[in-house]
């Protein structure tokens, strides 16, 4: 399994074309311009692209650069990124062959959807300070929750 999600962060940190655009979104994230993210993809092709943009959102002090085996808790943040995009944090919608207006691909992310947002920097947030075992942030940690916020805004795809 673990290997499976290494491939997986390694096709995406061995990509190289990326520009910097205004998303449709009014964010400013990356866009990937790559055929594996406006082509039609399989499912678990869009679960996997889908992370890797997310979490090298996360991590652009990486520069998308590939992940050693022994960066254990990028692994973990990874991962916890994977688990909730693959239960439930893509939609279906047939664009046809050659995507949406956007190059959207079949399975998409949804940048308005907030509960996942926030589904996602929990279990990011979780994945680097396992010790709290899911404990909810208090109000009176406020660094945990500089931090849970700043997780939870990078959480944006841009497909056009």
């Amino acid at each position: 399994m673990q290997n499976q999600n290494l491939k997986s962060i390694s096709k995406f940190f061995t990509s190289s074309a990326f520009v910097i655009a205004i998303a449709c979104t009014g964010s400013i994230p990356l866009i990937l311009s790559s055929p594996s993210i406006v082509h039609a993809e399989t499912r678990e092709q869009s679960v996997d692209s889908v992370t890797d943009w997310l979490f090298g959102n996360l991590n652009p002090g990486l520069n998308r650069r590939r992940l050693q085996r022994y960066e254990h808790g990028y692994i973990r943040e990874w991962n916890a990124i994977r688990r909730v995009i693959d239960q439930g944090g893509l939609r279906y919608s047939k664009v046809g062959p050659n995507g949406g207006a956007c190059g959207e691909p079949d399975w998409t992310f949804s940048n308005k959807d907030e509960a996942l947002k926030d589904r996602l920097a929990d279990a990011i947030f979780h994945s680097r300070y396992p010790e709290r075992r899911g404990t909810p942030i208090r109000p009176d940690e406020r660094a945990a929750m500089r931090e849970w916020v700043k997780i939870r805004n990078s959480m944006s795809v841009a497909y056009c």
